[in-house]
């Protein structure tokens, strides 16, 4: 019995019976706030001179909003997500790229061999796209979603449903497009415009739920285990279910102390859940005892590296900064992993907290040169701050015993220096 209330808790719903909802998505909760956002910041295009810029920058925002509402539909998530209007985000410069990289199929083709064959190209394209899309917000490599053998991996393993979202993809886009046009005809020509870009939107929220929904629907033949069922399980999948009830228990009745003492002897003798950690972390910040919070995040966060919760550790790393500069990671890779994470998600300030920390609290480190190239990379490229680069790069420098990264901080050095100061 257990196992079969387990099993269906883990079973989404067919996408075929939420079709009505996943047209709808777009115009709930935090979705509907940003498109119509976006619709707005749109009427910037209309500004001489700077127009297109402005374009441009909505629809970036708009394709990384788009990956989130992906992830977070993958993920098992109802809810849109929320978060800033950017486009500071390396995973949609690689959705970007995937699709620069797909037409530069097409056109190569049209120019060396002819129409026939590009149109062909095209199709067989078209068709593998929502696949690589998916195969990227899975794992966020954008050399396995350009390869074709990952794409028909996915539609394999997934069958004719892929096909019938394939054809439903087209339904929306065109379904949203011809409504905007429709409305772009009969409105005066600045409100037509916005309703042309709000429907555009609309249809672009839609599909990338759709696509969202595919991965989560058959995450398990696709080997993709999404954040949003862990919560799903029964308690009997919950090895510190009594341990958090009796701390809970604690915590509502004044004793705080007490429950942190308690999960601190836990922690000591055994190895503890997330959700364990996640309680005693949140008991040691509320209490302000900064010395225990940071000795035990370092603990906490590599259990989230070891179970692929980036996100969350990033979420975790940020609060111990703020409280403590120099906290580094246990794993000192997980530095250099975080900073990176951090880097694609547009959280650049994060990204150089990070490596500051590592360096400030490991300047001997075999990882140091590298902290230092990468923070040098980082002030120069994405804050521009070049002279504080120098410094961070120089000091990587003269501590560097490896070739290669010496090579590499040389040349970086060497562009730095040929700017104007």
């Amino acid at each position: 019995m257990t196992r079969s209330r387990s099993r269906s808790a883990r079973t989404p719903e067919p996408f075929w019976q939420r079709l009505r909802s996943i047209m709808l998505y777009p115009v709930h909760g935090a979705a509907l706030y940003t498109l119509i956002a976006l619709t707005l910041f749109s009427l910037l295009g209309l500004v001489p001179g700077i127009g297109r810029l402005m374009l441009g920058l909505t629809w970036l925002t708009a394709y990384k909003y788009s990956f989130e509402i992906l992830r977070a539909t993958a993920d098992g998530r109802s809810e849109s997500p929320e978060g800033p209007l950017s486009f500071d985000n390396g995973v949609v410069w690689r959705l970007i790229a995937l699709q620069v990289i797909a037409a530069a199929a097409v056109i190569g083709t049209l120019v060396t061999v002819g129409i026939v064959a590009a149109a062909v190209v095209m199709f067989f394209v078209a068709l593998m796209q929502p696949g690589a899309i998916m195969s990227l917000a899975m794992d966020g490599s954008l050399r396995r979603a350009m390869n074709p053998a990952v794409s028909l991996t996915v539609v394999s393993r997934i069958g004719w449903p892929y096909l019938a979202v394939f054809a439903l993809l087209f339904v929306i886009q065109a379904s949203a497009g011809s409504a905007g046009y429709w409305l772009a005809d009969v409105m005066p020509p600045v409100l037509g415009d916005l309703a042309l870009t709000f429907f555009s939107f609309w249809g672009l929220f839609a599909t990338f739920h759709l696509m969202g929904y595919l991965v989560f629907q058959y995450h398990e033949v696709l080997g993709y285990e999404p954040e949003g069922l862990r919560d799903a399980l029964p308690d009997l999948h919950k090895p510190d279910a009594r341990l958090l009830e009796e701390v809970e228990e604690l915590v509502r009745n004044g004793h705080a102390g007490t429950a942190i003492e308690r999960l601190r002897t836990e922690a000591r003798t055994r190895a503890l859940s997330v959700e364990a950690h996640e309680l005693y972390h949140r008991l040691l910040r509320q209490g302000g005892d900064t010395a225990a919070m940071s000795e035990h995040a370092g603990q906490y966060l590599n259990l989230l590296m070891l179970e692929k919760q980036e996100r969350n550790a990033l979420v975790l790393i940020r609060t111990v900064l703020d409280a403590d500069p120099a906290f580094i990671p246990l794993q000192p890779i997980h530095a250099t992993q975080l900073a990176a994470r951090a880097r694609d998600f547009g959280q650049t300030q994060l990204a150089v907290d990070i490596l500051r920390g590592a360096l400030r609290s490991r300047p001997r480190d075999a990882d140091a040169s590298r902290w230092g190239l990468d923070l040098g990379l980082i002030l120069a490229d994405r804050l521009g701050r070049d002279d504080e680069a120098r410094t961070v790069l120089e000091q990587a420098r003269a501590n560097c015993e490896d070739a290669g990264l010496q090579q590499k901080i040389d040349s970086t050095l060497q562009l730095l220096r040929a700017l104007p100061a």
